[in-house]
């Protein structure tokens, strides 16, 4: 009997709250022990791929420079939606519900507007998400987008003006 517990104790271990010699472990104190990381699940809006084609999360090395693309694609976006320019042009880099949803918004902005601040804030790597502070003629919006490494590009899977 006492042996039966012992094979047990060990799946038990796992779910019993973590000791302080474990914590600081895993918050990377030099004991040799890495902390855990969060890695990309690439957004699938409710799509199914066969796992040969399924998309694949890039590390950030073989990606283009984040700072430079995303303000362009920004920027291309915003053109976009005053009707000043085609929306093919971003096809590539956007995954396909967020390109539908372009084309049913297109022409919906009467001005292009100037941007006043751009956050960018990456919360797991491989992932980007943006915060553009937007400035009409007579108001001021927000645009929040959020950008995934996938197949060793950037792809946007959320855009919208608030």
């Amino acid at each position: 009997m006492k042996e039966a517990l012992n094979t047990i104790q060990p799946m038990l271990h796992l779910y019993s709250p973590l000791s302080e010699r474990s914590r600081q472990s895993e918050q990377g104190d030099g004991s040799g022990i890495k902390p855990r990381k969060l890695y990309l699940v690439p957004t699938s809006h409710g799509e199914t791929y066969d796992p040969d084609f399924a998309p694949n999360p890039s590390p950030l090395t073989e990606l283009p420079n984040i700072d430079r693309w995303t303000l362009t694609y920004v920027v291309s976006v915003l053109e976009i939606l005053a009707g000043r320019r085609s929306v093919q042009q971003v096809a590539r880099s956007t995954h396909r519900f967020t390109y539908n949803s372009l084309l049913t918004k297109i022409g919906n902005l009467k001005e292009v507007p100037k941007i006043r601040k751009f956050h960018r804030h990456q919360p797991i790597e491989g992932v980007v998400e943006v915060t553009v502070t937007l400035v009409f003629s007579e108001r001021v919006r927000v645009l929040a987008a959020r950008f995934e490494g996938v197949d060793r590009k950037w792809l946007c899977t959320e855009v919208e003006i608030l």
